[in-house]
């Protein structure tokens, strides 16, 4: 991951001017290079993530978190995707306090950025996506609804396998690791709750996260 980074670092300063003018068609092309190289970023942060995983040091400092908070926050990181795809995102949160879960901050939004990042990605521009969180039998669940393209039944069996990607996925999109999903399910999953999804192909998904509340 360094040496991507001093080259995103090398490659901004050729885009912004700092070393010299450029033409409008090197600007392209440093640019397109820029895209690249964040998509290795991208595919390098989630191999990392993935075997910190399996080596079980994912979930390292817990604590009670809101979830609610959460879910506002990464939302706000992710404004500009949103803005660049013309979807419209409602937020439909309980107007009573959540009780908080036990779980680690820098797991829990991972969680939160893939669900939310895969349903932009997946939604087609125009489209709408609610997010809601309640609570139910005891536990805070939210849930990430999408109006986008579905998953077909033959792939929903392999949706949170490692590196499984739907051939529909592809086609719309052809970046991603397919290790989004995998890692979300195992954070989850490490901190005792549950992660599932029901969907249509053409039509849309939900994916629904449940952890037990924790009242304090």
């Amino acid at each position: 991951r360094t040496p991507l980074s001093a080259l995103k670092w090398a490659i901004s300063l050729l885009l912004n001017g700092d070393v010299g003018r450029i033409s409008k068609e090197q600007k392209e092309i440093i640019g397109k290079a820029y895209e690249t190289n964040e998509r290795m970023i991208m595919l390098v942060n989630d191999l990392l993530n993935a075997a910190r995983i399996e080596e079980g040091k994912m979930i390292s400092k817990p604590s009670f978190i809101n979830v609610s908070e959460i879910v506002q926050s990464t939302l706000a990181d992710l404004q500009a995707k949103k803005k660049e795809k013309k979807i419209k995102i409602v937020l439909e949160m309980p107007k009573e306090n959540l009780p908080k879960v036990f779980v680690d901050e820098e797991g829990l939004k991972l969680v939160v950025q893939n669900l939310l990042e895969n349903a932009i990605q997946y939604t087609r521009p125009g489209g709408t996506i609610i997010v809601s969180a309640a609570i139910q039998d005891g536990n805070v669940t939210f849930s990430v609804e999408d109006s986008g393209i579905g998953i077909p039944e033959q792939d929903k069996g392999r949706v949170f396998t490692k590196f499984f990607r739907g051939e529909s996925a592809i086609r719309m999109e052809t970046r991603g690791s397919g290790l989004g999903l995998f890692i979300a399910k195992k954070i989850v999953e490490a901190h005792g709750g549950k992660i599932w999804f029901s969907s249509k192909e053409k039509r849309g998904t939900t994916f629904f996260v449940s952890f037990p509340a924790q009242h304090t």
